[in-house]
């Protein structure tokens, strides 16, 4: 329960990110703001999938953090909860007065991704996971707000899929159905693959 909690506040923290996102006429100054969310998350030591998963492989003797001996429904937990905070945010802002703009944004947004091909995606996705475990990573090991400011940008702008942040914009745009459901697993599974390959390659150069 307290990792499901955590997580809800991730998913809520990397929504609000991709609400300012959205909200944003600049890409740029969109971009950089939606780091936010991933620094709150990275701060607060929230639950985050994407933040975590690239640790999969990571023993208990070398980050007991990170272990997921601790439990074998960690992971799926904290992706329900990160789904949670996203969706109630979505949810909520189609309940504003920014609820035009905000929809119409993601709707446009959710339109093109799932007009995408599958490989297309999951390849999106695991440049994404990449890019992610680079942010908090780096973070940990350098205490640098810079190395999660840079890896969202980059994430951003190149337009890679994070499953989180659009669970987000699925909810805001109502878009939810059996095909949204499956490119969402897609997703979820690109960033896992893209974050785990490249700390094992890291693993192996040791």
């Amino acid at each position: 329960m307290k990792n499901f909690i955590s997580a809800i506040y991730a998913g809520l923290m990397i929504a609000f990110g991709g609400a300012v996102y959205v909200s944003s006429d600049n890409k740029y100054m969109g971009s950089f703001m939606f780091s936010l969310g991933l620094l709150t998350v990275v701060l607060r030591g929230f639950d985050l999938y994407t933040g975590k998963i690239g640790y999969l492989t990571i023993s208990k003797t070398e980050n007991s953090q990170f272990n997921i001996l601790k439990s074998p429904f960690y992971y799926p937990i904290i992706i329900l909860g990160n789904f949670a905070g996203a969706w109630l945010l979505g949810t909520a802002m189609r309940c504003t007065r920014f609820a035009g703009a905000i929809v119409h944004k993601t709707e446009a947004l959710s339109a093109a991704k799932l007009a995408d091909k599958p490989l297309s995606i999951f390849i999106l996705s695991m440049a994404c996971g990449i890019m992610m475990f680079l942010a908090v990573d780096g973070y940990k090991k350098s205490k640098n707000w810079l190395f999660v400011i840079l890896p969202v940008m980059v994430f951003i702008i190149s337009g890679f899929e994070h499953s989180i942040a659009n669970m987000f914009y699925f909810s805001a745009a109502n878009a939810w159905d059996m095909k949204t459901l499956w490119y969402e697993i897609i997703m979820i599974l690109g960033n896992g693959v893209g974050a785990i390959a490249f700390c094992a390659c890291e693993k192996l150069k040791q």
